[in-house]
């Protein structure tokens, strides 16, 4: 009974990392198109004349607001 129960929970958590893995793969192409889009409007603020350090600030808090790790 404890073997069946053990190799269950094994099953268990490798189907549920399988899960988790595939499921981050799947959501980092959001998460680059995301960052795309914060970068085009860096390089929009750049091109207008605002500050580097104001267009930064910008960027970071778009990339932010994307819910994905920081590059």
């Amino acid at each position: 009974m404890l073997k069946r129960t053990t190799t269950q929970l094994f099953a268990a958590c490798a189907f549920c990392f399988g899960m988790a893995f595939s499921l981050s793969a799947i959501g980092s192409g959001g998460c680059q198109s995301c960052w795309d889009a914060c970068q085009a409007e860096f390089d929009s603020c750049i091109d207008a004349g605002y500050p580097a350090e104001n267009c930064r600030i910008t960027w970071r808090s778009c990339g932010i607001s994307c819910g994905c790790q920081i590059p």
